[in-house]
């Protein structure tokens, strides 16, 4: 008779009290997308039943950097009587900085020796795979935090600030994947496609394929399906609806912008976003034209020439931003008649 997938065993799975045969079979089973769903409900009952304790780092590590100076305890006594129990545990501490002298790299803070900055430029998206698989294409102008040696046994966890698209890679262990967006809000997945927009004014999540949770201020919890696309503004206040176009928040990896009926200062917001240059347009009457259509733009020239030639706008290029103004009219474009 084949052993079915049951809420206790998913329960003494989430506890670690599980053989590896049965891990195995949840394992499989999960293989099956449609229990993924039935997966996370289960698991957020049992974080329910069973708060975990979260400790503070930063704390823990300021206490093992004193214990790392000015400690001692017993180890071995060489043959002419030294204790070298100091020197063992301080080689860790001490072999970080040598090697970082070595390698020319100075660390000013221990996030900055545990993680590392992935980096897009202003004007192009690059690409990425993490250390467990994952594929992360990030959109231009944006920051993806990511631990610098390796995710470990526990949750995968990355700091976004801006725009990517990640293609999640399933772990045998099941670890979650959590993408943390600033504000309290963080995406949980579990080998799924989608992409993630973090930025101060909005938080937006597009998912196509597969399921996430999406955890929220206050402690609120929102679940995705495939198609739908989860908003939510700087008062927190979200919604959750299904784009009639989705290339409206795909299409930035094809260097496409889509313009329904947008006005100018919308347009130029994202120009800020897309290539991290401040964009100003002078007068109100400028700003609240409007601009539909598809195009692609790779780089910063190429739509401020579509702009021009569809709006017919002046550009004006400083070193720190760039004008929009309506041309003046040249006075030797008017002819008189006497």
């Amino acid at each position: 008779m084949e052993k079915q997938v049951t809420k206790l065993l998913l329960f003494d799975f989430f506890s670690g009290k599980t053989t590896v045969i049965q891990r195995k079979l949840i394992e499989e089973w999960l293989e099956d997308e449609k229990n993924a769903e039935l997966y996370y409900c289960y698991l957020d009952e049992w974080e329910s039943e069973n708060p975990q304790f979260f400790p503070d780092l930063q704390k823990a590590n300021d206490r093992y950097k004193l214990q790392l100076e000015f400690t001692e305890t017993e180890g071995k006594v060489d043959d002419k009587g030294i204790n070298t129990g100091k020197w063992h545990r301080k080689r860790l501490y001490y072999g970080l900085v040598a090697a970082s002298i070595v390698t020319g790299i100075f660390f000013s803070s221990k996030e900055e020796l545990m993680y590392k900055s992935l980096k897009s430029s202003k004007n192009n998206s690059s690409s990425f795979v993490l250390s467990d698989g994952t594929k992360v294409l990030l959109n231009a102008n944006s920051i993806l935090r990511v631990p610098r040696f390796d995710f470990g046994n526990e949750a995968r966890i990355v700091e976004l600030d801006g725009e990517a698209d990640f293609d999640v890679t399933h772990t045998k262990t099941n670890n979650r994947f959590i993408v943390k967006m600033g504000g309290n809000y963080h995406v949980e997945v579990l080998g799924t496609q989608f992409v993630a927009y973090a930025r101060n004014e909005e938080k937006r999540v597009f998912l196509m394929g597969g399921k996430v949770k999406l955890q929220l201020p206050e402690g609120k919890q929102v679940y995705m399906k495939p198609g739908t696309l989860f908003t939510s503004k700087s008062d927190n206040n979200f919604q959750i609806s299904t784009p009639a176009s989705p290339q409206m928040y795909t299409g930035w990896k094809e260097h496409l912008f889509y313009f329904d009926n947008t006005r100018l200062s919308e347009v130029a917001q994202q120009m800020n976003e897309r290539f991290g240059i401040d964009v100003r347009i002078q007068g109100d009457v400028l700003s609240n034209r409007k601009i539909g259509g598809i195009y692609r733009a790779e780089t910063l020239d190429d739509l401020l020439e579509i702009l021009t030639e569809l709006l017919h706008v002046e550009v004006v290029k400083n070193q720190d931003f760039v004008e929009l103004s309506i041309p003046k009219p040249n006075q030797y474009d008017t002819i008189s008649i006497p």
